[in-house]
This record gives C-alpha cells, structure tokens and sequence, in this order.
C-alpha cells in the first residue's frame, strides 16, 4: 500500500488521510456489524432480565404465601384456641377473658407478620364469635364462613375469593362435618399491597401486570394506561386456555404499540403473573445508540482528517519522549515529571501529562480510602443482630422461673441475661479479646441450660491462657452453638450433647475453635450447602444466614484467610470449625510452645 500510495505524485497530507481511511473503514465495517450483533444480544438479556424479574417476585410470593399458611395451621393447634372451640360452655369467664387476649395477641402477630396480609381473624362456632384484627369480637358472618369453610388444597390453589375479596382459611376440622367446622382461622389478603408491590418491581412507568387466579375466578391489576386493561386480559385468558405451565415471552402489538409480554404460572399459588412493557420504552436506548453511531462515523472521518494533519506537523523526538513516559505508567511507576521547553501543542499535552499523573495518584489514595471504608463498613453491616425468638423464650423462661418462686435460678440467670445482651448491645470497637467473646458464650450457654435443663449437655472448656489475648471480631462463636441448639438439636428426643474445643495448626499459623453437636438430623445434602454456603461468594440464603455472617466477617478482617468450614461430626452431627489467623510475630512463641 505504501509502494502504490508513494507512486502517486500527492503531497504527504493526502497520503496519510488515504492511509487511515485504508486501515480505518475495515475496522468501522466490523464495528457496525458488531454493534447489530450487540444490540441483538442486549435485547435478549433485557427480555431475559424481564423473564428473571417475574420468576423472582413469583418465588417471593410463594415462600411468603407459605409461611403465612404454615403459621394458620400453627394457630390451629393453639391450646386457647381448643379451649374455646371445644369446651367454651363449662370454662370461667376469667378463662375465656384470659384466652380471648391470648388469640387476640396471636393474631395481631399473624398480620404483622407479611404486608400481604390485610385482616386475619378467627371464627368460632361454639361462641358464635369471630375475632379478628380490625375488630375486638363480633358475630360470625354466615356468607363468610360458609365459603371459607371451603376445603382447598393450600399448597396448590389457597385462595378463596368472596365478594371481591381473597381469603386464605384453615377450616378445623378439615374434613367436612354436617355441622360444619368447630373454627376457622382465617386471613384477608391485601390486594391493593399486591398491586401496589406489582407496580414497584415493574419500576417502568410505561410498563404494567396483571396477576389472575389459575380459573379465572379474580384478578389484581396495575395497569395505569386504562386502554391497555382489555387487550392484557384477553391475553391473560388465552394463556390460561392454552394451560402452559412453563413461563414465556411474547411479542404483540396493542393499540399501535408494540409491547413484550412476560407470563409466568405459579403451581403453588394456581395463579399467573403477566407483564407487558413498550418495545420502544425497552430498546429505545439502543436506537439513541444507533444515532450516535451515525454521528461518530461523521466525527470520526473529520478526526481523521485533523489527526493526519496535526500527525504531518509532530516532531519525533517530543513523541518519543512522550511514548517512553507513558510506557513507565503503564509499568505502574508514577514518579517523575516530563518537561517540555516549547510552547505548542506538546506544551499542553506534556502539562496534561503531568497533572494526569497528579490525579491519579490521588484517585489511587481515594480507591485505597473508599476501599477501607467500605470494608469496615461492610463489617459493622454483618454484625450479627438479636434474634428475637431467644428474646422471647428467655423471658417466657424468667417468668417461669419467678412464677415458681426459683429465685436463685433466677438471680443467676438474670445475670446471664445481663452480661449477654451487655455484650451484643455494646458498641465502640469491632474487635474483642477472644477470652471475653468466650465469656460472652458462655452467658449464652448458661442461659440455654436454664431452658433445656438436663435435655443437652455441653462440654464447654476453659480457653487456653496463651490465645486469650489474642484480638478477633465480634460476635463470631455464639452463632456456632446458636446453631446446635436451633437446628441440630432443636428435634433431638433423647439426651443431646455439644463439644467446644480449640486446638492450633502450627503450619498454617491458625487457631481453630471447634463446635460439635450429637444431632442426627444432618443429611448429606444439608452438610454439601453448607459446604457450598462458605465457598461461593453468593447472596446469603434465608438459611443459613448467621454462619454465613460470620464466615464473610472473618473473610473480610483476615483478607479471606479466616473463615468457617463445615463436616460430619464423630458425635452424629455437625462440625462447624471457625479459622482465626493468627500473628506471625505476636504469637510465634505460643505456636513453638504448641
């Protein structure tokens, strides 16, 4: 190319604009078939992405929905609730009174307990009363209790719709009586929360959904352009005519607009979920591309044509120079100036240079700042909080206690109670000596005998006095036995038994805290997540949350040398074995010692 340009008798301006029209238009044809293959592939991971976000907010619902019926059939077995369903003729008024509070208080736990839930009430036939939320007790509506005397499958269709209502109920008994059920535990669902949470994850204000029962007996709409209501329901009624169970995409076009259409069916709730969103409102961003590809095509052959003339007025030497000087950046050295004694175009360029350097060495001191500020506060974030269920249990446990004049008991567990949440209440460093996080296990232990009593034995030794001094995170043992007691104990029938120990592998510099519980319950499947939990750098699941806590605090404070790991114990159970790091030059005599 250079032979045939330099037999053209042109001056040398024109010959680099041919050349790097030449070398360039190959490469502005590969870009442009690139940019269709991208924008084809960005519109696919949109709709994808579409596709992901019902799939998302179905499974949310579903494991909502469920635990609120878990909860219904919990209710069903309350003792007040027996007491009154069964014997409300020959119990006191003070019993009746103290039970009545008892659900009342239970319920009102129901309904706070999902924003799904509107009203939750019980309906008592032997009293001839309905308690409910939004109000104290009154008479049973008969309509009402004869459909939510409705025997469904709650884990396949729970939904009963009255009145343009949906109610999820727990007829007692379930199987059908001529009398009817003794109760009914019964839960309004808020349809305007639904709606309200539809129109929240579809965050596109052109976009709208539609959720429809399986049968096409009620439907939740957010649709704020009201022509777009009847063509999304007649779409909704021909997917469920077709009764695909599988989740989809379609393309269609209502009222002169193009919209892509996302459905999903859920076989839990016997419901669909259907979302529409403009063609143009999801790609418009890649036509707003195509644009500014036309205008940098534009741009880009008048840059030609000025870069081949300022390239026709460089000089060599100030470019070598310049080109050596980026070659040491590139190396990672940031030190020294380049100096220019000429005032044109490299003038500027060698002063830019030079204040570029500045600022990246100050954006290098600003990552490395915003980088320790984030660890640490990702640190405080995972700090483990307060479960609420052993707030519960050690006060329903102290009022035991008192009530049955134990008073030293409950000296000695108040006590405990004390130091514990003194503990995980305090605030200030992130760090503590191990001997007082090991202390503050052990107000946890002391509190947990008092509730199990004699059911589970824990062999708990003294820390060895050469690692109590040594500085760890807070709050990383306790959820190790929290965890004996509320998973691998929690359905034990015989005596259950947990074993604390500590040993140190010298080779690794590492100190290793040991928990062990007898439980039988741990399966292979079980033990392989949680293997998995602490080896991915996921989001936390629902189970499994404190240990994973711990595992990323340790992560974090040692630079991913500290951690958890979980195996199959010698007793039957779990063996959960927290790593801490130890100081090469802190503790080099206690590991020659070992």
């Amino acid at each position: 190319m250079n032979t045939f340009l330099g037999k053209i008798h042109i001056s040398i301006f024109p010959k680099l604009v041919i050349t790097f029209m030449l070398v360039l238009v190959p490469l502005y044809g590969m870009s442009l078939s690139m940019n269709e293959s991208g924008s084809k592939s960005v519109k696919d991971e949109i709709t994808k992405s579409m596709q992901a976000q019902v799939h998302f907010y179905l499974k949310a619902l579903e494991t909502d929905f469920a635990r609120i019926i878990s909860l219904q059939q919990e209710y069903a077995n309350d003792e007040d609730l027996q007491q009154l369903s069964h014997f409300y003729s020959i119990t006191s008024d003070i019993e009746k009174r103290n039970s009545i509070n008892r659900l009342r208080s239970r319920l009102n736990l129901l309904k706070t307990s999902s924003s799904y839930i509107r009203n939750a009430g019980i309906s008592i036939t032997s009293m001839d009363r309905t308690l409910s939320t939004d109000q104290t007790i009154g008479p049973i509506d008969k309509h009402l209790f004869r459909n939510l005397s409705q025997s469904t499958n709650r884990f396949e269709s729970p939904f009963i719709s009255s009145e343009e209502r949906l109610y999820i109920s727990v007829p007692y008994p379930e199987i059908a009586l001529q009398s009817g059920p003794n109760f009914i535990i019964g839960v309004e669902v808020d349809k305007s929360a639904i709606r309200s949470s539809i129109g929240l994850f579809m965050e596109n204000a052109e976009g709208g959904a539609m959720m429809i029962d399986g049968r096409n007996r009620w439907s939740i709409v957010n649709v704020p352009d009201e022509s777009l209501k009847s063509p999304l329901a007649g779409l909704a009624d021909e997917l469920l005519a077709s009764d695909s169970a599988s989740p989809g995409i379609r393309y269609v076009k209502w009222e002169g607009k193009k919209m892509i259409v996302t459905f999903e069916k859920s076989s839990r709730l016997d419901a669909m979920i259907v979302t529409y969103l403009p063609e143009n409102a999801v790609l418009s961003p890649l036509q707003k591309y195509r644009n500014g590809m036309k205008w940098l095509s534009v741009v880009s052959l008048i840059l030609i044509i000025v870069f081949s003339y300022s390239l026709f007025q460089l000089i060599h030497q100030p470019l070598r120079t310049l080109v050596r000087a980026f070659k040491k950046v590139e190396k990672g050295s940031l030190d020294g100036e380049i100096a220019y004694r000429y005032r044109d175009e490299f003038s500027y360029l060698y002063i830019q240079f030079n204040k570029m350097i500045e600022r990246l060495k100050v954006l290098i001191h600003e990552v490395y700042e915003q980088k320790y500020r984030i660890q640490r506060s990702e640190l405080r974030q995972l700090q483990l909080q307060i479960n609420p269920h052993f707030l519960y249990n050690s006060f329903f446990t102290l009022y035991r206690m008192t009530k049955m004049e134990q008073y030293e008991q409950v000296m000695s567990f108040t006590k405990s109670l004390g130091n514990y949440f003194q503990f995980i209440t305090r605030d200030g460093a992130q760090e503590v000596l191990l001997i007082d996080e090991i202390q503050f296990v052990r107000s946890y232990v002391e509190i947990q005998n008092v509730r199990f009593g004699r059911r589970i034995h824990v062999d708990f030794p003294e820390l060895p006095e050469q690692w109590r001094t040594l500085t760890v995170p807070r709050l990383i043992v306790q959820p190790l036995l929290e965890n004996c007691y509320k998973h691998g104990l929690a359905d034990e029938d015989e005596e259950g038994y947990i074993r604390v120990s500590y040993r140190v592998e010298a080779s690794l510099r590492e100190l290793i805290v040991s928990v062990e519980d007898s439980g039988k319950s741990l399966d292979d499947d079980t033990l392989h997540r949680l293997q998995m939990m602490v080896g991915t750098s996921n989001n936390v699941r629902q189970d499994g949350e404190g240990l994973y806590n711990v595992h990323r605090r340790l992560q974090v404070n040692y630079k991913g040398r500290g951690g958890l790991r979980f195996s199959r114990s010698p007793l039957g159970g779990l063996t959960a074995e927290l790593i801490v790091p130890l100081d090469e030059e802190a503790d080099k005599g206690d590991l020659d010692h070992v």
